[in-house]
């Protein structure tokens, strides 16, 4: 205890004016750091609540190419998907059809070709006249064209495995509803299901008319997310009609959900610059409250005064002074919690 208050009575005193003097010394080993007040470019943002929503640009509804029944279904509502993944495979009868007569085909063009290669040896033999090696020539191509047709009638369809066909998601997402079971029936172009992609989102906030005259289609705005990270985000509509409930336009921001930080239906706040202007700038740490007064401590020699401001606005980087100092005035940054419990004592009253 004794060294403590000859440590106090050697490194420095509090005058009756709330300052604090310090040699170099001490003000080194306290890391007591200071930085000139500068006018700066700042932006006045606002924070709205907000409602994150499915982007509709990137749903996806899945549907069959044929007439069918559910044969397989491989994925359940809420599943994540990846582009490619197979999701369900339909029976068809139509492609059963088309199977059956690929395969009768393929015997009658083998039937066709043994023909006209025996035709074509006995023409060159000069055993048969032209017109029957012609006439089995046309039989063979003509079973080849049939049976290519066939094949490309049944590619025209899909992926096709034995009389089913496979349906793939096109997007990584979510599936976000199944209106089949295994054994039901579905018609062509009917939606079987429906996916999600919750690679990017909306985010539909609530802006006092006042406020929305200063937004921009294009500006940048921040979703602040339940994790404490601020997503960057673009804002690209702004609803003409207030609501008549809350009084309040609805505006949409884009964000790319990077990491599926975000869920569709989750609450959140959205931070949107509303403007911009010069200001008196100093480190948040520089700052600090007591008693309801906002205080600084600005350097002089080995002085550091005490010094009360006022702030507009402040985060966890800067604050913005709007009166009380300088530009270029030091104030103290860092070791600022030995500067003011030297002139409030150990508590404080934030």
């Amino acid at each position: 205890m004794k060294k403590a208050l000859i440590f106090i009575l050697l490194f420095f005193t509090v005058s009756f004016a709330k300052e604090v003097i310090v040699n170099p010394e001490i003000q080194k080993k306290m890391n007591i750091k200071t930085i000139p007040a500068t006018y700066k470019d700042i932006t006045l943002s606002k924070t709205y609540p907000a409602v994150v929503s499915e982007d509709p640009t990137l749903s996806f509804g899945v549907s069959s190419s044929v007439d069918g029944i559910v044969d397989t279904l491989y994925v359940k509502q809420g599943d994540y998907v990846k582009k490619g993944q197979v999701l369900l495979s339909v029976y068809s009868p139509k492609i059963a059809d088309i199977q059956a007569n690929i395969e009768m085909a393929k015997v009658k063009l083998n039937t066709a070709k043994q023909v006209f290669e025996r035709e074509e040896l006995l023409y060159k033999e000069e055993v048969i006249p032209y017109v029957r090696y012609y006439n089995a020539k046309i039989e063979y191509e003509k079973a080849l064209g049939e049976l290519n047709a066939l094949k490309k009638m049944l590619n025209s369809y899909g992926e096709v495995k034995g009389n089913s066909i496979i349906l793939r998601s096109k997007i990584d997402g979510f599936i976000a509803d199944i209106k089949v079971i295994k054994g039901s029936p579905v018609n062509v172009g009917e939606q079987i299901m429906l996916i999600h992609s919750h690679e990017r989102l909306w985010v539909i906030a609530q802006v006092p008319f006042e406020d929305v005259q200063n937004l921009k289609i294009g500006q940048t705005a921040y979703v602040l997310a339940p994790n404490g990270k601020k997503i960057q985000g673009k804002l690209t509509y702004i609803n003409h009609e207030i609501d008549p409930k809350t009084r309040r336009n609805d505006v949409r921001i884009v964000v790319n959900n990077v990491g599926d930080i975000l869920k569709p239906n989750l609450f959140v706040n959205v931070e949107i610059p509303i403007s911009s202007s010069k200001g008196l700038v100093v480190p948040s740490s520089a700052v600090f409250v007591e008693n309801g007064k906002e205080y600084c401590f600005v350097k002089n020699g080995n002085k550091f005064i005490l010094r009360e401001i006022k702030t507009s606005q402040k985060d966890e980087k800067e604050a913005v002074v709007i009166s009380g100092l300088k530009e270029g005035e030091e104030v103290a940054y860092s070791g600022v919690i030995f500067l003011r419990s030297s002139v409030f004592g150990g508590g404080t009253n934030d």
